[in-house]
């Protein structure tokens, strides 16, 4: 349950509102003495491709005479590989130093759907099939749709049937299967694509769910700030300007989630606008899954990205913010933040963050930060998360402005906003925007100059949120 309650000097105090499978076309015919030699390829399934691939010089074994061909591959492995099966990017290329660098260079000049993951990252079997049918077409696909085409393609016939899910997406890539889809695949297309891939997913400011960190950071630069989540990514915050506040949540060097309120920062595919009504933007949504209607929002699924539509329904059911998900990270409801103090600080500054990013681009003078104000309100929010109530007046009978000047705070006018309940800052923020009980008035005050923030992990509603804006 939600609540949130807002309180103003001269104003009454507001209410509560409330085996392995995979087949080929046909194996390898030539072994070579090398390959033969390995102490743990004899009798081995991918023996012949294996021998294949060293013959290519696409892999070696290793010191100890062991091939390792169960040894999990990772993006860099699995790229340099494909890239030197074609001949486009030769060992020689590289520096010991650095040496993934020309393959990423090379698929990044592409747009190859690569995440220039670090080599401790798990790469799946999912996308590795959405690389080799994206190099091999130069146009994009889903991740479903390219392991299709290579069962299609009689490229793979999956680990236990010929079907997407006997693929085993989420399943951990060998070095036999790997070298095992080079070699059909080299036989199936005699090149790769030299076309260059433009996404056409939706895009914050050129930036799409499945990006690559490192393409966010050339595109954007290093973020203002670096938060946890509730979820168990981080939030890359980029707030230098709040008409185009955004946040990228990032987990294994991929975007995973996107946020902003900015009308200009974002281009989605179906249309979808910042400023449009709700009824004209479910129009354009099409089919999709987990449809979820509440008064701040419009929420529903489509191609695995789960989308959020927060709603100003004063202000003629406008849209006001949108954040999109990976969907199975939006299906995960459990605090995962391994220091709540944390969290709790990023919520604080992500309030303070979309209050001023809701006055920018309303065109209403920004705020300043105040510790003093801050002070006051991360106490209130401890206080009733530890004495488990929801008030403006706690029960010693003290208002938010005895607090507040308790603090230090001198001021000519003052208000305070409450909320609880909701799952992290940007919900709480659209709840306050759509009350009815002077909230929105508090965010939106002209007149106010100054804000602090708390927030308090714990209590009945899980999660305290608390203003404190002054005009000294």
């Amino acid at each position: 349950m939600h609540h949130i309650k807002q309180s103003f000097f001269n104003k009454t105090k507001g209410g509560i509102a409330s085996v392995l499978l995979i087949l080929t076309i046909s194996a390898p015919l030539q072994t070579s003495a090398e390959s033969l030699a390995f102490k743990d390829t004899n009798g081995h399934w991918a023996g012949s491709y294996i021998s294949w691939a060293v013959d290519q010089k696409l892999a070696q074994g290793y010191g100890d005479n062991s091939f390792k061909p169960n040894k999990v591959v990772n993006e860099a492995e699995f790229l340099a590989m494909l890239l030197r099966a074609y001949g486009l990017v030769t060992t020689s290329s590289s520096s010991a130093s650095n040496w993934t660098k020309p393959y990423y260079d090379y698929a990044n000049n592409l747009g190859w759907p690569i995440n220039n993951a670090s080599q401790n990252v798990e790469f799946r079997r999912g996308q590795a099939a959405l690389l080799l049918a994206s190099a091999a077409n130069g146009k994009e696909f889903t991740e479903q749709s390219a392991i299709q085409w290579l069962l299609d393609e009689k490229i793979s016939n999956g680990r236990t049937s010929a079907t997407v899910s006997g693929f085993i997406p989420d399943g951990k890539l060998t070095r036999a299967e790997a070298l095992t889809f080079f070699y059909n695949l080299k036989l199936h297309s005699k090149a790769l694509s030299d076309a260059k891939i433009i996404n056409t997913g939706d895009r914050l400011h050129e930036i799409t769910i499945n990006d690559s960190l490192q393409k966010l950071q050339q595109t954007l630069g290093k973020p203002s700030r670096i938060d946890p989540s509730e979820y168990g990514f981080s939030w890359y915050v980029y707030n230098s300007s709040y008409t185009n506040y955004m946040m990228f949540g990032i987990q294994n060097d991929r975007v995973i989630a996107l946020f902003s309120n900015g009308k200009d920062s974002w281009a989605m595919k179906s249309g979808i606008q910042i400023g449009q009504t709700i009824g004209n933007a479910k129009k354009l949504v099409g089919e999709a899954t987990n449809v979820e209607t509440n008064n701040d929002y419009y929420a529903y699924t489509t191609k695995k990205v789960h989308t959020v539509l927060f709603i100003d329904r004063r202000d003629g059911n406008k849209i006001a913010g949108v954040m999109q998900m990976d969907q199975a990270v939006s299906k995960s409801t459990a605090l995962k933040s391994a220091n709540t103090s944390k969290l709790a600080d990023a919520y604080e500054q992500q309030l303070f963050d979309l209050t001023n990013a809701e006055r920018a681009v309303r065109k209403i003078p920004l705020l300043q930060w105040d510790k003093l104000a801050a002070a006051s309100a991360h106490g209130h929010s401890n206080d009733m998360s530890t004495r488990k109530f929801f008030d403006h007046t706690n029960p010693d009978g003290s208002s938010p402005f005895d607090r507040m000047k308790a603090n230090g705070v001198k001021y000519h006018s003052a208000a305070e906003n409450i909320a609880a309940g909701y799952k992290n800052s940007i919900f709480a923020h659209y709840g306050w925007v759509n009350s009815t009980e002077g909230h929105r008035e508090a965010l939106l005050n002209s007149k106010l100059e100054r804000l602090g923030t708390g927030v308090a992990l714990g209590g009945t509603y899980n999660v305290y949120y608390t203003q404190n804006f002054y005009t000294p």
